[in-house]
């Protein structure tokens, strides 16, 4: 195996597949990344227990030459220095070379890295789903699906369904929910063609987490293919396949109010500016629990710790209407939803002091929940 390839190409293939590399594995192989040369280019695979990702490297793109194929053959790479190598890289092009079998030799400019292999014989045999009618959705679409929605997912593992995000299709609409117990986000996405099939998966919060990451530098349609336990999302070369959580997910929808007493609209960013920096006693060890003081005029935002101190800020809304409650929630559970909506304007709706209430926007298809808390 032997090779010359545009280094920034090469880097962001890796930088791709190593997302799925194994950290803590009884199998030392699964910190590799498999290189496959072949005449046509390079097939890079990486695999842990719940996320496998397999990217294509072509020989060229759009009639631009972006590697030159000296001998194909395959390798088990250790993945993150090889990541990393390729990170402090300075050259245009860099030179990768297979030696008996066994190591690997990376070349650049005036320097030469040896990396001994793992055997890629050992390598574990990884099938990848495919369907004949996946469900299609557009690449920028279902990034901000994920990031409207991960943010609240459990890192509780005590309780594995609410790790991950409810997904569900309704008639031609892509419905996502994931909740935490004490905040909840809901998205919908209308789909180009309708589906006849029942479809409601659980996926795992941290697959979508590391997927979005890779999603930023594409515009493409992704297709979705489905296996009773696992998914597979395939875009640009790139397959990126994770297992599903098995289970029943909690029925979400009675937990959404429809009816309110308080509304209040305010500009976002000014919300944002305006929690962030009442929240700055919570970063030296005072509680995250902040109160909204509602009156005609004005609300008061504040945090008091008897340990540390305490803060208060005004902020007068664009339109309020309703009755006048004081509230008191986690200031980071708030935070997450502002910074994940898109619009200019955002609605506060409150349904008591002690119950839930909706962050929403003019973009219908999301809905942002937070769970109060007893406050005196």
């Amino acid at each position: 195996m032997r090779f010359k390839i545009l280094n920034q190409v090469f880097f962001n293939a890796i930088d791709n597949v190593s997302r799925a590399l194994s950290t803590k594995t009884p199998m030392p192989i699964l910190k590799a990344i498999k290189t496959d040369v072949t005449k046509e280019g390079i097939f890079l695979t990486a695999s842990n227990a719940n996320i496998t990702i397999k990217q294509f490297v072509a020989k060229e793109v759009d009639g631009q030459k972006i590697m030159e194929i000296e001998e194909t053959g395959s390798a088990a790479i250790p993945g993150r220095l090889l990541l990393e190598v390729l990170r402090k890289a300075h050259s245009e092009y860099v030179e990768l070379a297979l030696y008996e079998e066994k190591m690997v030799k990376i070349t650049f400019g005036n320097s030469e890295f040896t990396l001994n292999c793992y055997d890629v014989r050992e390598y574990p045999n990884i099938s990848l789903i495919s369907s004949t009618d996946p469900i299609r959705i557009k690449a920028k679409e279902l990034a901000q699906l994920i990031n409207q929605t991960v943010i609240s997912v459990s890192t509780n593992e005590s309780r594995p369904i609410l790790t991950g995000v409810n997904l569900w299709v309704e008639n031609n609409e892509l419905i996502c929910v994931a909740t935490d117990s004490y905040r909840l986000s809901r998205k919908v996405v209308t789909l180009s063609e309708p589906r006849t099939e029942p479809i409601n998966i659980i996926v795992p919060g941290k697959s979508l987490q590391e997927l979005s990451r890779i999603l930023v530098d594409f515009d493409e349609e992704v297709a979705i293919h489905l296996s009773p336990n696992m998914i597979a999302f395939e875009f640009d070369h790139l397959i990126f396949q994770s297992r599903l959580i098995s289970g029943k997910y909690p029925d979400t929808n009675r937990l959404i109010p429809q009816n309110f007493g308080l509304e209040l609209t305010m500009d976002r960013q000014e919300l944002i500016d305006v929690i962030d920096r009442v929240s700055l006693l919570s970063r030296e060890g005072a509680t995250n629990i902040i109160k909204f003081d509602i009156y005609e005029d004005k609300t008061i935002v504040s945090l008091e710790s008897p340990e540390i101190g305490k803060v208060t800020e005004e902020i007068v809304p664009k339109h309020q209407s309703g009755s006048l409650i004081r509230i008191g929630f986690n200031s980071k559970y708030l935070l997450d939803a502002l910074r994940v909506l898109e619009d200019d304007e955002v609605t506060l709706k409150f349904t008591g002091e002690v119950r839930p209430f909706v962050i929403v926007t003019k973009d219908v298809t999301v809905t942002q929940l937070i769970l109060p808390v007893r406050i005196e």
